[in-house]
């Protein structure tokens, strides 16, 4: 075999992460086995949500595969078109989109619907980490951090307005994480942290909608409106109780097939995942997310290259977010943001997105520095396969 793959091929398959693979391929198993139980309707019957994700997960592993295999400095090379046609095809939502519960934030091609918010988060985390490395030691002034800052406000600005400010707050942790290992001074970042308190107030007044509103007041108090903006997550509460700590059983739940447990398959599939296979299952879960962002570390760590170690720690800071706030809906401690479980809940932009990240993650880990310096993060260093 040595003899007929070429040099670069088997340099790259030698460094090949395993183990984001195998864990991305577990997860992949957690959505398949659970989204066939949350598909169970009241009369017996289940909804194609299982065919469909077989079909978004094949595509999300071919996209794996390619970036993987990509070296990341051509990625972001390019990261600069690739911003503007996200930037463009946000744009072109507003015209052109298909409006959903209020919401205009998908294109609709037949029976795909295809959300740029999704994959915009990416094409912000490869300007961002290219914009910081060429400015180097310029991210430790206010100029610096005003300018790849600029970056992310932008696209945040335009996928609240659609409106869908659970997906547009993801930006915010990626830009801080990104700043903060580049090297940004802790004053000024404690500054912008004050600054963005004071400005909830306007917030609340002019950025949030009225049925934003009302799921923040739902979460911090469930009881006074049970029936209304708190049904969502008193039922998905219901749900985990229910499993106790081993579980009703596989297909055996009943907040999802007697239809009490709304968007099941998509925001409270970690609900469908306790009631199903109890505490036991959900800490299982968990342990799989928890042993991924331990990889995504481990490879920003090992990594020499400022522009490779700043695209994992962006990735890295855009799951742990949804991980943590998507729990947080089932269980009762976060509002409902419409945040979803990566690679587990149904949705085909979300999978692939998210599948497009890890593989970007996986082509830093893949990818070795021709040069190795004693500084813990050189700016630029040229890569090899």
């Amino acid at each position: 075999m040595s003899g007929i793959l070429p040099a670069r091929i088997r340099r790259t398959l030698g460094r090949y992460p395993g183990t984001l693979v195998g864990i991305c391929l577990l997860l992949l198993a957690v959505s398949l086995l659970t989204l066939r139980s949350a598909s169970l309707t009241p009369d017996g019957r289940l909804l194609p949500y299982l065919q469909r994700q077989v079909i978004w997960a094949s595509a999300g592993l071919f996209v794996f595969g390619a970036l993987s295999l990509t070296p990341y400095d051509r990625l972001t090379r390019r990261s600069l078109p690739v911003y503007l046609l996200g930037l463009v095809a946000l744009a072109a939502v507003f015209v052109v989109g298909t409006k959903v519960n209020g919401a205009r934030r998908w294109f609709a091609i037949g029976p795909i619907r295809v959300q740029p918010s999704e994959f915009m988060k990416y094409g912000v985390i490869l300007a961002l980490a290219h914009a910081i490395a060429l400015r180097g030691q310029r991210i430790q002034s206010w100029g610096g951090l005003a300018e790849v800052g600029a970056i992310a406000a932008i696209p945040f600005l335009m996928v609240a307005a659609q409106p869908d400010l659970g997906t547009a707050l993801t930006y915010i942790p990626i830009v801080a994480s990104m700043v903060f290992v580049a090297g940004a001074r802790l004053k000024h970042l404690a500054a912008l942290v004050g600054a963005g308190l004071a400005a909830l107030p306007i917030a609340w007044i002019f950025l949030l909608k009225d049925y934003q509103k009302g799921r923040i007041l739902s979460f911090l108090d469930p009881s006074a409106n049970a029936l209304g903006g708190a049904y969502q997550t008193t039922q998905s509460v219901i749900a985990v109780g229910a499993g106790g700590a081993f579980g009703r059983g596989y297909l055996q739940g009943t907040q999802g097939p007697l239809g009490f447990l709304p968007e099941r398959h998509t925001d409270f599939i970690f609900a469908v995942i306790c009631e199903d296979f109890g505490l036991i299952g959900g800490v299982l879960v968990l342990g799989l997310y928890g042993y991924l962002f331990v990889t995504l570390a481990r490879i920003a760590r090992q990594c020499r290259d400022m522009e490779g170690r700043l695209i994992v720690v962006g990735v890295l800071a855009v799951t742990v977010m949804q991980v943590s706030v998507n729990v947080g809906m089932a269980l009762g401690v976060a509002p409902v943001t419409g945040l979803t479980l990566p690679l587990v809940s149904y949705g085909g932009s979300s999978l692939v997105s998210a599948m497009i990240g890890f593989g970007l993650a996986a082509s830093v880990a893949s990818s070795r520095p021709l040069v190795f310096h004693r500084a813990p993060v050189p700016e630029r260093v040229a890569l090899r396969r």
